[in-house]
Parts: structure tokens; C-alpha cells; sequence
């Protein structure tokens, strides 16, 4: 079953969340968290990420998602006569980006989402950052030796979460309420698809959790919460609406309580563990949700929805980033390219050296089998290169010895083939003159002795055949003889 593992760092004024999640087929499971508040005069999130592999086990091949902070992204819901965001993007930016509070060009934006109104036109929900902001949140990484893949905002990873922890809320209409550090965002969704999103801060961010600012927050939430309603449906907050509350501080039971009774409104405290697998069996702080989310889009981006800043045309930081990459990956590539080269050398050249001594250790039987009388072996080809040779004297010497045609190998020749096996004659001494041959043997009988006299006779290379001295020695019952025969005249010339 095929595994995949995302990393999602939120990265806060004063703290800093990052979420390891692996995916195994349809199943989720948290394996690292860190969570660790920022000194503003000591801390560096860029050194304080480089620990994450090298302390805290985080996977340096996983893919990195990052928020950009939530005080610096815009939302501006932006009606228009076109028919959709892809029409929108291929027609360039919208005169009406000039209404965010961001100079035209360092404006960085990207389309959510769509939505058909009753008049023909349609609404674009449309996410705005900065490019210094951008910059900087990139920059993080880049100080930290990370490659980001997404770029997303908090409410659209913190919607990811709900949406895999809490599957009620793909369906229908709800509103999602987050409270982190000084600031209040509430997105409306309908059918998993974020509709319109407002953020604003509520108080001053201090550590102070008093009952004023608590109820402060409660107030500011339901009326905000009734004009983003009446915005996009002309209507009241319907009974019984499901409300997503995230706080991530665990204080969470008196603004649901004030929810509940102000707006009257179903409301759930996300819990981000509902459907994710915990790898320790203990659990970790609540306040990952962020996280999770940024984790979770990178894991299932089909089954998730938000934006990706580095896919804007006019963001300009992932290019640069990917080309110092590719160079990092045409290095290694080489430098692999190299390793295996050198190896595959090596390889060859133990090859050739067993095969060398293979075919040194074949020459050397040889040899000993073709030269059993040579005890001294240095150098086996010229050894028996000067065998050859002294052969071939040898071969010349004998062949010199006739004045004849006939050469000694030949007169040999037809001696041997003349001799029958049943005749049972044995040959002691030859002699090959120039003219004649004299051979001195043996055999078992007189009549064997004859008959032999009679083939040589037969033979066209003898002319006269005698035998003489033919007697039997009592001691070894063998008849002993010797023949005298003539080349023929017609061999001689």
C-alpha cells in the first residue's frame, strides 16, 4: 500500500507549530508534533526548524506545507460578469484588486473559489498577500535548508482539518469561528466550499485571558457572524447551523455557551484528533490544527481545497528557489553518474584480471601436457614457439638425408601401414639410407616373416625386398630376421 508523508508548519508572531502526518491508504497518522513559543529577541523559526529532522525525527523527504501569517492575507469576495475563476485568471487581474490594502505591484493574489448568484453574475472569493509577506514566510524555509511545495492560508488548511475530523461538514451550510492570539476569522461554508472569510483583530494579544476579553471576543464573534450571514443570504442565521469553534488555548466552554445561546447555533469544538491516528498513544496539545491542515492539503489535495501561493505568476520565489534545487540535483546526479562509472571500471577491470589469470593458468596445462620434459616455465608461448621451430629443423634434417623424392617420414610411413596386426611382427632397429632400408625385427612364425616380404614387394615404393639371417632363438620361441629393400628407380629420379 502506497505511503506518503507531509510535514505543516504554522509559523505565528510567538509561536511556531509544525505536524508531521503519514498518509497509508485512506488512513492518517500524526507522527511528530512540535510546538514551541518564539522569544522575539532570541528566536529564529528558520534555526528553530533546521532541528526538526536533526532533534525531532521529522522526515527531510516529506513535502512542506507553510501559512503565510493570517494578518497579512486578504479576502475580498469580488462580483463579476465572468463564468468562472478559470475564465477570471486567463483574462488577468481584476481592476478591483486595487481595493486591497496592498500596492498594485506587490499585490500576490489567487481564486478559491466561485459562487452563481441570482442575477447572472457570479462571486470569486479571492485571497491577497503581500509579496514582502510572502517573501518573508518563504524565506523561513529557505534559512531553514526547506523546499515549501504549498504556500496556503490559515482558515483554508484550518477548513482541511474540520473537513477530515468532522465529515458532517461537507455537507450544508456552517460557519467556522478561529481565535488565535489577537485575531478573530470567521469563514461561512456550504458543501465543503468556503464562501466568504473576514478577519479582524479583537484585542490587544496579551497574556491576560481576562472575562472582559473573553466576552469581548463572544460579542464581536456573533455580530460579525450575523453580517457575514445576512452578506450572503439576505436571511438570518438559521436554528440548529452548525458552528466549528478553534481556539487552541482549551478555553473554549463559555464562547460556545454564548454562541449557543446568542445565535443558536450548533456548536462544535474541533477536535483535530477525531479521525487521525495518534502514532504515541498519548495526546499531543490542541493547538495544531493549522498544522494538520497545511499537512493534510498536501496529502489529499483532491479531497481538499485552498490556495497555493507559489503558483502565482507574479509571486517569484519558487522559481529561483527550484533552479538552486536542479542545480543541487544535476551535482549529485553527476556525481552518482561518477561513482557508478568508477565502480563499473573496477568491476571490468577484476574481470579482466580473473580472465587473464583464467587464461594464464590454460596456457601453463597446456604447455605441461605438450612439453612434459620442460621443468622450467617462464614464458610458456615462447617456450613452445622455440619447440616449434626446433621441430621443424629436425623435420628438414631428416628430409635431407634422401637424394631422392622420398623423404625418411614417407619411407616410415608405408613401412608401418604395410605390417598387418594378425602378422604379429615387431620392429627393433631401421635404418633410412639415401637408396636403401634395412629393418631388424621379429615375429612368431617363418611364414609371418615371408608373407611380410611378399607386401613390401607389393608396395610401389620398394623395388627389391630380401630377407636374410631368419632364425629362431630357443630362448624366447621368437623368429628373428632382417630385410634389406631398395627404393624404387622411379623415386630416385
Amino acid at each position: 500500500m502506497k505511503m506518503k508523508r507531509g510535514i505543516g508548519i504554522e509559523v505565528r508572531s510567538s509561536h511556531l507549530c509544525a505536524v508531521q502526518i503519514l498518509r497509508i491508504g485512506r488512513a492518517f497518522c500524526i507522527e511528530r508534533v512540535f510546538n514551541k513559543k518564539i522569544r522575539r529577541s532570541t528566536d529564529s523559526p528558520s534555526a528553530i526548524l533546521k532541528t526538526l529532522a536533526s532533534k525531532y525525527g521529522f522526515n527531510r523527504r516529506a513535502s512542506v506545507a507553510i501559512s503565510v501569517p493570517k494578518e497579512s492575507v486578504f479576502f475580498r469576495s469580488i462580483e463579476t460578469e465572468a463564468a468562472g475563476r478559470d475564465h477570471l485568471r486567463a483574462s488577468g487581474p481584476f481592476p478591483s484588486e486595487y481595493d486591497f490594502p496592498i500596492e498594485p505591484d506587490e499585490t500576490v493574489t489567487q481564486y478559491y473559489s466561485h459562487r452563481e448568484m441570482t442575477d447572472g453574475k457570479c462571486s470569486v472569493l479571492t485571497a491577497a498577500v503581500s509579496k514582502e509577506s510572502l517573501r518573508d514566510t518563504f524565506d523561513i524555509l529557505h534559512g531553514a535548508k526547506m523546499r515549501p511545495d504549498l504556500i496556503d492560508t490559515t482558515i483554508f488548511a484550518i477548513q482541511s482539518s474540520i473537513a477530515l475530523n468532522h465529515p458532517e461538514s461537507r455537507r450544508g451550510v456552517a460557519i467556522i469561528a478561529h481565535i488565535a492570539e489577537s485575531h478573530l476569522t470567521l469563514a461561512v461554508t456550504q458543501d465543503n466550499n468556503v464562501l466568504m472569510v473576514r478577519s479582524f483583530p479583537v484585542f490587544d494579544g496579551s497574556d491576560d485571558d481576562s472575562d472582559t476579553d473573553r466576552q469581548s471576543v463572544a460579542e464581536v464573534l456573533i455580530t460579525e457572524a450575523e453580517i457575514i450571514w445576512q452578506k450572503l443570504f439576505e436571511d438570518e442565521i438559521e436554528q440548529g447551523t452548525r458552528c466549528y469553534l478553534v481556539t487552541g488555548d482549551g478555553n473554549a466552554a463559555d464562547l460556545k455557551a454564548a454562541i449557543e445561546e446568542n445565535l443558536h447555533c450548533q456548536t462544535i469544538i474541533v477536535n483535530p484528533y477525531a479521525k487521525v491516528l495518534l502514532k504515541h498513544l498519548h495526546r499531543a496539545s490542541t493547538d495544531i490544527i493549522v498544522a494538520e491542515g497545511l499537512a493534510l492539503r498536501l496529502l489529499v489535495p483532491d479531497r481538499t481545497k485552498g490556495v497555493n501561493f507559489l503558483e502565482s505568476d507574479n509571486a517569484n520565489l519558487g522559481r529561483v528557489f527550484n533552479v538552486k534545487k536542479e542545480f543541487a540535483i544535476y551535482a549529485v546526479l553527476i556525481a552518482a553518474i561518477a561513482v557508478i562509472s568508477l565502480v563499473g571500471l573496477f568491476v571490468r577491470l577484476g574481470h579482466l584480471e580473473n580472465r587473464y589469470a583464467r587464461i594464464k593458468n590454460e596456457m601453463k596445462d597446456i604447455f605441461q601436457r605438450t612439453l612434459p620434459e620442460e621443468k622450467n616455465i617462464v614464458n610458456p608461448m615462447a617456450q613452445i614457439e622455440q619447440k616449434v621451430q626446433s621441430l621443424r629443423k629436425d623435420y628438414a634434417l631428416l628430409s635431407s638425408l634422401s637424394g631422392t623424392d622420398t623423404a625418411p617420414l614417407e619411407v616410415l610411413h608405408a613401412i608401418a601401414t604395410s605390417i598387418p596386426e594378425e602378422l604379429h611382427i615387431g620392429l627393433k632397429d631401421i635404418l633410412v639410407t639415401a637408396e636403401s632400408v634395412r629393418l631388424t625385427g621379429t615375429s612368431q612364425s617363418f611364414e609371418s616373416v615371408y608373407d611380410w616380404q611378399r607386401l613390401l614387394r607389393d608396395t610401389l615404393l620398394f623395388s627389391i625386398v630380401d630377407v636374410s639371417d631368419v632364425r629362431k632363438e630357443p630362448k624366447d620361441e621368437m623368429v628373428h630376421f632382417v630385410v634389406s629393400a631398395s627404393l624404387a628407380a622411379e623415386k630416385q629420379t
